[in-house]
C-alpha cells in the first residue's frame, strides 16, 4: 500500500475511478482513517453523479456506509437502491440529499420493512426527487408527498392501494406514469389517471382495457405516448385507438407482433410517419408489403434486431411502396453477406424516381465495407452512426404509439 501511496493525485484518481463501487470500498478498508488515498476515494465518490447500493454493498459496515453517505449527499443526482434491508435503511434516515433528483428502489417483497415505513423513509432523505420507479411491498401511501414527481412508475408494485393511487393522482402533476392494475380495479384507475391533465407518457402493464375506458385515456390533452404490454386482445385495443385517434398516431413500435395485427387495422394508424420493428423476425406467411401499404404517408422505417427479410431486396419493395420515406434505420442486426445478393436494377428504380435522396443508417450491424461498396447511388446517403431512435428496452409482446397532442 506505501508503494501506491506514493503516487500523485492524479495517478491515484484514474485508479480510483477506474474501480467499481464494491472494489473501492476494499481499498478503503485496507487504508489507514487519515490516508490521502481515503481522501481519494472519499473525492471520487463525492464527484459521481450516479450511485447503485445494494444489499451487500456495504452488508453491516454502516460506519463506512455513513461516510459514504456524507460524500455523496450533496452530489448525486441519481441512485438506484436494491433490496436494502430494514436495519440497512435506517441507516440513511437522518441524511438529505436535496440534489436527487431520479431515484429506482427495487424492494425486497420478502423482507421485514413494516407497511410503507421504508417509502417514509425515502420521502424524508429524498424530497426533491422528481423521478422514481418503485418495487415492493408499498400501498402508495406517503407517495404523494413528493410534491415535485413528474416521473412515476409503479408497474412492478403489486399491493397498492386504490385509494393511495387516486390521491396521487390528485396531488402529483405527474408527466410519465407506468401502472398496472387488478382487474376489478379498472374503473377507478382509469378515473384517476384521467386527472392527470400534465400526462404527456402512459405505460400500461395490464391484460384487459375497456373501450369506454380506452376514449378516457386518450382524451388526456397532453398525451403523446402510450405504450402497452402484455395485453390478451392487443388487436382489438388497436383498432378501438384507432377508430378513437388513429389519425393523431405519428409513430408507432412494435416488438415482435406487428404481423399478428389485421391490415384494415392497421390501415386505421393512416396518417403514420414513423414505424420501428425490434426484436422481429419477421413472417415467412406475410409479406412485408402488405404491411408497408398501410402507411402511404410513412417517412421513417426503423429495424432494431430485427431480420424481417433475407436479403436487402426488402429495403428497396418497402422504398417503392413508400414514396415519401425519408429515413431508414437497421441497428443491432450483423448482416451476412447473403443479405447483399440482391436486384441492383430494384436498388436504382426505387432510388431513380424518388425527389429528394433516402438517407440510411447502419449501427452495429458490422459488413460496413460491403454496404459501401453495394449501397451505392446519388440519391442516396449511408450512415452508420446511431439514430435518434431507440427502441432497443422495449419489452416483448409490446407496442408503443406516439399521438398528435390534441387541439385546446
Amino acid at each position: 500500500m506505501a508503494c501506491i501511496e506514493n503516487l500523485n493525485d492524479d495517478c491515484l484518481l484514474k485508479i480510483v475511478e477506474y474501480l467499481n463501487l464494491e472494489e473501492q470500498l476494499e481499498l478503503w478498508k485496507s487504508c489507514e482513517s487519515a490516508s490521502r488515498l481515503r481522501s481519494v476515494i472519499s473525492y471520487t465518490w463525492q464527484r459521481q453523479e450516479e450511485h447503485t447500493v445494494d444489499q451487500e454493498t456495504f452488508k453491516d459496515n454502516y460506519e463506512v456506509l455513513d461516510e459514504f453517505l456524507q460524500c455523496i449527499r450533496f452530489t448525486v443526482a441519481e441512485l438506484t437502491l436494491r433490496y436494502l434491508t430494514m436495519d440497512q435503511l435506517k441507516q440513511w434516515k437522518g441524511h438529505t440529499f436535496p440534489n436527487l433528483r431520479q431515484l429506482t428502489y427495487l424492494g425486497d417483497e420478502n423482507s421485514d420493512i413494516d407497511g410503507d415505513v421504508d417509502i417514509a423513509i425515502l420521502v424524508a432523505c429524498f424530497p426533491e426527487l422528481e423521478a422514481i420507479g418503485l418495487s415492493g411491498n408499498t400501498s402508495g401511501n406517503h407517495i404523494s408527498r413528493w410534491r415535485n414527481i413528474r416521473r412515476l412508475d409503479l408497474q412492478l408494485c403489486w399491493y397498492l392501494s386504490t385509494q393511495c393511487f387516486e390521491e396521487i393522482c390528485q396531488n402529483l402533476r405527474l408527466q410519465a406514469l407506468g401502472i398496472q392494475w387488478h382487474s376489478a380495479e379498472e374503473d377507478a384507475y382509469v378515473r384517476a389517471i384521467s386527472r392527470l391533465q400534465e400526462l404527456e407518457e402512459l405505460e400500461l402493464d395490464i391484460v384487459h382495457l375497456g373501450s369506454d375506458n380506452i376514449s378516457q385515456l386518450l382524451s388526456l390533452p397532453k398525451l403523446k405516448k402510450l405504450r402497452l404490454h402484455n395485453f390478451e386482445q392487443l388487436d382489438d385495443l388497436l383498432s378501438d385507438i384507432g377508430r378513437i385517434r388513429g389519425q393523431d398516431v405519428l409513430a408507432a413500435a412494435f416488438s415482435d407482433n406487428i404481423w399478428m395485427k389485421r391490415t384494415e387495422v392497421l390501415a386505421k394508424l393512416r396518417n403514420l410517419r414513423s414505424l420501428t420493428l425490434v426484436d422481429d423476425e419477421g413472417c415467412c406467411a406475410i409479406d412485408f408489403r402488405t404491411i408497408i401499404n398501410c402507411f402511404p404517408l410513412l417517412e421513417q422505417l426503423h429495424l432494431e434486431n430485427s431480420r424481417i427479410w433475407l436479403n436487402a431486396d426488402g429495403i428497396w419493395d418497402a422504398v417503392l411502396a413508400c414514396p415519401r420515406l425519408r429515413v431508414f434505420s437497421m441497428s443491432n442486426q450483423v448482416l451476412y453477406d447473403d443479405f447483399f445478393a440482391f436486384s441492383k436494377s430494384t436498388m436504382n428504380r426505387a432510388l431513380n424516381q424518388r425527389m429528394e435522396a433516402l438517407t440510411m443508417h447502419f449501427y452495429k450491424t458490422d459488413k460496413e465495407d460491403l454496404i459501401s461498396q453495394h449501397f451505392r447511388h446519388p440519391k442516396l446517403n449511408v450512415s452508420f452512426s446511431a439514430t435518434s431512435s431507440s427502441y432497443s428496452q422495449l419489452p416483448g409482446e409490446c407496442i408503443e404509439l406516439e399521438f398528435m397532442r390534441l387541439e385546446s
